[in-house]
């Protein structure tokens, strides 16, 4: 049994999220394996996001629970040191990058370590100029972000998430702001990252980054999991008509 657990990063059992009377996220159930990139699409407002800021504490749940990282969030469960627990070892990056416009790409990743977990600056730093290194921007360690393309943002933005070695990484549209030789720069990334193993969890709309990257993907609509299975399999050959016509849309299938 315990060795079981060990293979799953993430276990959604039932999970219910509300904006007043409307089901943002209706009876939701799904695992996510440990080393497996997982992704999550359907149309806009089907509670995807949602799902995602649920996996880290950042919105609260009303039903169900969400096994992370080693915890568990409950409805009503406001453990603050808790929620600090999982959020350093679940990263988030946001589609935005909510980078710090004041301070350059090394001090951008540096910065949680030291801040948040108490690493030695020049330590964080040394290990800083390693992750920008290892998502291609070793030239680029002085810039601050508005010197930066949106694609070496994203990048930098990605290597901050990896600073505090998560144990989930958690990406909201990575590819969506992106001009299409950005986006094969990311695409790259994270197919990097996959090959190291780490456990990703990706919102995107792009149905072919997601049939190339991913090893499993789920279908959310108006809050509810529609179909879910292997990724090639799911976006190529869908069975649930709500896919079928998603992928249609979005000129995927």
């Amino acid at each position: 049994m315990n060795q079981m657990s060990d293979m799953i990063a993430v276990r959604i059992s039932s999970l219910r999220k509300l904006r007043g009377e409307r089901k943002v996220l209706d009876n939701i159930t799904l695992e996510v394996g440990r080393g497996e990139v997982f992704a999550l699409l359907g149309p806009s407002g089907g509670g995807k996001t949602t799902l995602l800021r649920c996996l880290n504490g950042l919105e609260a749940i009303d039903g169900g629970e969400v096994r992370v990282a080693g915890e568990t969030l409950t409805p009503g469960a406001r453990d603050f040191r808790m929620l600090r627990r999982v959020r350093a070892r679940v990263g988030f990056v946001f589609q935005g990058y909510h980078l710090f416009p004041h301070l350059d790409a090394v001090d951008n990743v540096a910065l949680a370590p030291v801040v948040a977990h108490g690493v030695a600056r020049d330590k964080a730093v040394d290990e800083a100029r390693a992750l920008l290194t290892r998502v291609g921007l070793a030239h680029r360690l002085a810039a601050r972000p508005a010197q930066l393309s949106g694609g070496e943002q994203q990048r930098v933005a990605i290597a901050r998430a990896l600073a505090t070695k998560p144990d989930v990484l958690l990406l909201d549209e990575p590819t969506a702001a992106l001009d299409p030789e950005r986006r094969v720069e990311v695409r790259a990334l994270v197919r990097q990252l996959a090959a190291d193993g780490q456990t990703i969890v990706i919102v995107t709309h792009e149905v072919e980054f997601a049939r190339e990257t991913a090893d499993r993907a789920a279908v959310l609509d108006r809050g509810c999991l529609v179909e879910t299975g292997n990724a090639r399999e799911l976006l190529t050959n869908p069975t649930a008509q709500r896919v079928k016509d998603f992928l249609r849309a979005m000129g995927g299938a």
